[in-house]
């Protein structure tokens, strides 16, 4: 929260107000805010070290002027029991002063209005950029006043060291070198030990001694002895008194033992080999389960462990990806992940999904699902929320989500996408793979998906046919309330199955020659193609739904360069128009106003 600092007049640039689950994933595109996120929490709760460090463009605008400020207010509940009294190391004079955090509206009072309400404490991590001496001022305290300037004449209260180490935020950012979190050079390894009470002091004490009077010295070799006596015999004679020079492997106190302590595993062949040549997989694995081994411990002697991961889907396959993701759950006090993974996305409840978006400065968050899903949900949420939730996910990363009337219709763009995206080095990627995400639907109930995803995303388009219960589909979809900002229509009698035709009239003879040597029984002409495309009935060698015969189609295509080009055509209208550009291939219905507009696709 960057604001302005005067007190009479207050000015907010960029604003964002984050509440979290006790388990919450954070997904959305590229600079959407994940990492800014994950980086606030650091500073506010003690782990700025291991961020990079403030800079003016970490301020609004990167110009920051003498009076602007950084402000990242965190409010912590979960106190037991929920009595002020009882946590004087919290909350007595010279600490925190007692707030009321409300779980179901996310505010915070002053007082207790409301027994669901729990007792709260607000720290707050404040900056500003000297202006004079060309650095980053932060200061760490007790929040009591919002309009408080921390910089100035006002007294605040600092949050003690050992009260932001109880809180326990753990953070394992994006960029980081897992061979490193192996050794005592890591604060995470470090704390293990002293928490497991682990610390091998007498070896490490013994390894010094060895390493100050080693057996072989290399000052003594034969080679290199004459060099070193030169040396010694040249400060005798400038300083008065010998100085004898030697070489050792470390720095010889134990600190320097430590961190000379380099991790290393060893093979079947029983040779070593250095973490840092060692493969990604098997590091990331050892050093997450040492995360667990700390969680562990903590949880056993009652203390908080809140564990903020950035992409836990690096260097990981996904089963070990979920089951690393489920332990750490079960043992933290509360977790904060980002990802780019939907199916590290779809691990969670939908409901503890978080979107990150950046509208031009200004940070959003938005649950996927405002609420866990009830008894009375229909089929089609509990589809796109349960059984779909990885592909839901995986589309509302995307600048727009487009919902097609059926199942069907996801498949067969699903199958045009790697159609379009086997491109020539100079050809533009397909823009419909970049930002158009879309999501399977079942029993044309494109209006009610429509709706949801609404709720969560700010550019929800829908697709429908171009037959009578498609146009019907576009009238109801034109309320308003529907949720779709957009309606896009096949042309008046089309389904995708006559996209997919047209697609193929690029190159007809070439196509229909290609798939004679595929599909059995080989098609004798497009217009059978097409009949045996829309049909489920498999004794008529109906094609409808056959994701072997749907390939087959697509593999055609992809190495057929005029339908190739006229895919991408397509896919490529279709991603203008979802984000609000014009194009030739869709043109305007008559559109009333005050109704969603419709664009029919004109091939």
């Amino acid at each position: 929260e960057t604001e302005g600092s005067s007190r009479s007049t207050l000015k907010f640039y960029g604003t964002a107000v984050i509440r979290f689950h006790d388990h919450t994933i954070l997904i959305g595109p590229n600079n959407s805010g994940k990492t800014t996120i994950m980086e606030a929490l650091a500073l506010v709760l003690g782990r700025d070290r291991l961020i990079r460090a403030l800079t003016e463009h970490d301020f609004y605008g990167s110009d920051p002027e003498p009076a602007t400020r950084i402000k990242i207010t965190a409010t912590l509940a979960g106190f037991e029991p929920d009595d002020f009294r009882a946590h004087n190391a919290w909350f007595r004079e010279g600490r925190a002063v007692p707030s009321w955090f409300d779980p179901q509206t996310g505010t915070v009072h002053t007082e207790r209005t409301d027994d669901r309400q729990l007792l709260a404490c607000q720290i707050v991590f404040a900056a500003r950029f000297d202006t004079e001496a060309l650095e980053v001022e932060t200061a760490r305290y007790f929040g009591d006043d919002d309009d408080l300037d921390v910089f100035g004449d006002e007294a605040t209260v600092n949050v003690p060291g050992q009260l932001i180490r109880e809180v326990g935020l753990f953070l394992i950012p994006a960029n980081r070198t897992w061979d490193r979190m192996l050794s005592f050079s890591s604060e995470l390894f470090r704390r293990v030990v002293r928490l497991s009470d682990s610390l091998p002091a007498e070896s490490v004490l013994q390894e010094r001694n060895r390493l100050r009077a080693p057996n072989t010295r290399l000052e003594e070799d034969e080679r290199l002895h004459p060099l070193v006596q030169e040396v010694n015999e040249e400060t005798t004679r400038l300083l008065g008194t010998p100085a004898s020079l030697c070489f050792r492997l470390t720095p010889t106190d134990s600190q320097g033992v430590l961190e000379a302590v380099t991790p290393h595993f060893q093979t079947v062949l029983g040779s070593l080999t250095p973490s840092g040549r060692q493969g990604s997989g098997i590091v990331s694995l050892q050093s997450l389960l040492l995360l667990l081994h700390l969680a562990r411990r903590r949880d056993e002697s009652g203390e908080s462990f809140l564990m903020a991961l950035e992409e836990p889907e690096l260097h990981l396959p996904p089963a070990v990806q979920r089951r690393i993701l489920a332990r750490l759950q079960a043992l933290s006090t509360q977790t904060i992940i980002s990802t780019h993974s939907p199916l590290m996305a779809g691990y969670c409840d939908p409901s503890s999904l978080m979107i990150v978006r950046n509208c031009e400065g200004p940070l959003q968050t938005r649950a996927l699902l405002g609420e866990p899903l009830g008894q009375d949900a229909t089929n089609a949420v509990r589809r796109l929320f349960q059984i779909n939730r990885v592909e839901t996910a995986s589309a509302v990363m995307h600048d727009c989500i487009l919902v097609p009337e059926g199942r069907y219709d996801f498949d067969w763009l699903a199958m045009l996408l790697r159609v379009a995206e086997l491109e020539h080095d100079d050809e533009q990627p397909c823009l419909f793979g970049l930002s158009v995400g879309v999501v399977p639907t079942d029993a044309a109930k494109v209006k009610e998906t429509c709706e949801m995803l609404a709720k969560a995303h700010p550019q929800v388009v829908a697709l429908v046919d171009g037959d009578a219960a498609g146009i019907q589909y576009a009238e109801v979809l034109g309320e308003l309330e529907a949720g779709a900002r957009r309606i896009l229509r096949w042309p008046d009698e089309w389904t995708i199955e006559d996209v997919v035709c047209w697609i193929i009239e690029a190159d007809e003879a070439a196509v229909i020659q290609a798939l004679k040597e595929d599909l059995v029984p080989p098609p004798d002409g497009l217009e059978i193609l097409r009949t045996r495309l829309k049909s489920q009935d498999r004794t008529q060698h109906g094609m409808k739904g056959d994701g072997v015969a749907y390939g087959i189609v697509a593999n055609v295509l992809s190495e057929t360069p005029g339908c190739r080009d006229r895919t991408r055509a397509v896919l490529h209208a279709m991603a203008e128009i979802c984000s609000g550009r014009e194009t030739a291939y869709f043109v305007a219905e008559n559109n009333d106003n005050g109704r969603i507009p419709t664009f029919v696709f004109t091939p």
